[in-house]
């Protein structure tokens, strides 16, 4: 029995790679709420998708697939972001309601750092 494969290295490689493209688009839309990953995993799968087409034009289903799923993830993450921005700036108050805040946070930052330093045998000695 001869139990080789009839299918060549280059298609065995496209192969995995148009299914890890598939399963990294998959998680690109599932985390294009968290903007970073859709990002990172979306543009991968598009990557493995255009790698998996090997010589061809056309890549395989699984490769369509994470083609179409980590755009899907790019476009979602990009609205996502867009959504996020647009609601910091509503409540805030527009960018210089946003740089108030920061500055606000920031000196009570420093004040806090004021208070780390304080050391005495009483706790309640600061009230």
């Amino acid at each position: 029995m001869d139990y080789e494969s009839n299918k060549s290295y280059i298609e065995m490689r496209s192969a995995g790679m148009s299914l890890a493209s598939m399963v990294i688009g998959i998680f690109g839309v599932v985390t294009s709420c968290c903007i970073y990953p859709a990002f990172i995993c979306g543009s991968l799968a598009i990557i493995f998708a255009l790698i998996s087409r090997g010589g061809e034009m056309h890549p395989n289903s699984y490769g369509k697939a994470g083609l179409i799923l980590g755009t899907i993830g790019l476009i979602l993450g990009f609205l996502f972001m867009l959504f996020y921005i647009m609601i910091l700036l509503s409540d805030m108050g527009g960018t210089d309601g946003y740089m108030n805040y920061m500055e606000d946070f920031i000196e009570e930052m420093e004040e806090m750092e004021e208070w780390e330093d304080f050391d005495s045998s009483d706790p309640y000695d600061f009230l």
